[in-house]
């Protein structure tokens, strides 16, 4: 029986420096504008064009390397049209290893030490609209040879992911938000305080939901419909697919 292991959460907004509003980076309302269970409404970080925001990776995971299966977690309304990575990581060389692309049939970008795999087949999630102008909960779950998308706590798509068998990610090099961003106020990226869980191990979050966590499962706060607390709802190990 294998053993499953957990790196701890990476809050990527903190890692960034958000909450300080660097240049190229203002509050705004977020996915709700009022709440019955906080005061007030949402927080969110409008970026634009003027942003350069970037971090060596190691502040992300300073005393592990980063985990071979994870889970990018994010709550984003990108501009209406627009084509660009939410998020990529670079090696040490300036390679992007992995790229979390917001827009029409989005790819994801992924190659490890051994340069798998190609451009050619990077996974590509056809018919999904990530930059419609609204505001999405994405989920991205890299697990073994498979990457899975989940939109909305609700649409499910899963994709072969050719990479080596004991894949490496450099964490020498930096990790970038927001690159190929050409165009103003693309991005609004969620604060909030959501409950995630992975596999037996339940663990409460109260900083960003654009996170790094290495994860076999997690619960999605369904208020899709509306901004009116509802009880969470679980999404196990079967619906990302079984990890062996």
């Amino acid at each position: 029986t294998g053993t499953l292991l957990y790196s701890e959460p990476a809050d990527l907004l903190k890692v960034l420096d958000f909450h300080n509003l660097p240049d190229g980076i203002t509050k705004t309302t977020g996915f709700c504008t009022s709440r019955k269970s906080s005061k007030g409404a949402d927080v969110a970080f409008r970026v634009t064009k003027d942003a350069q925001l970037s971090a060596p990776t190691k502040q992300l995971y300073p005393a592990s390397a980063f985990p071979e299966d994870f889970s990018i977690l994010s709550t984003v309304k990108a501009k209406k049209g627009s084509q660009s990575f939410l998020i990529s990581i670079y090696n040490e060389q300036g390679i992007q290893q992995i790229g979390m692309e917001i827009g029409r049939s989005p790819v994801f970008l992924y190659e490890d030490h051994t340069g798998k795999p190609g451009p050619e087949d990077y996974p590509l999630f056809r018919g999904i609209n990530l930059s419609d102008g609204k505001w999405h909960r994405i989920a991205i779950s890299v697990q073994k040879k498979n990457v899975t998308l989940i939109l909305d706590c609700k649409k499910k798509v899963s994709k072969f992911l050719d990479r080596s068998e004991h894949p490496i990610i450099d964490v020498n090099g930096i990790i970038v938000f927001g690159t190929r961003i050409l165009d103003e106020e693309v991005f609004e990226v969620r604060h909030g305080c959501k409950q995630w869980s992975g596999g037996e191990k339940e663990m409460q979050y109260k900083a960003s939901e654009l996170l790094f966590q290495l994860m076999n499962g997690f619960c999605c706060i369904a208020r899709l419909s509306g901004c009116l607390p509802s009880r969470p709802q679980p999404l196990h190990r079967k619906m990302l697919g079984k990890a062996g």
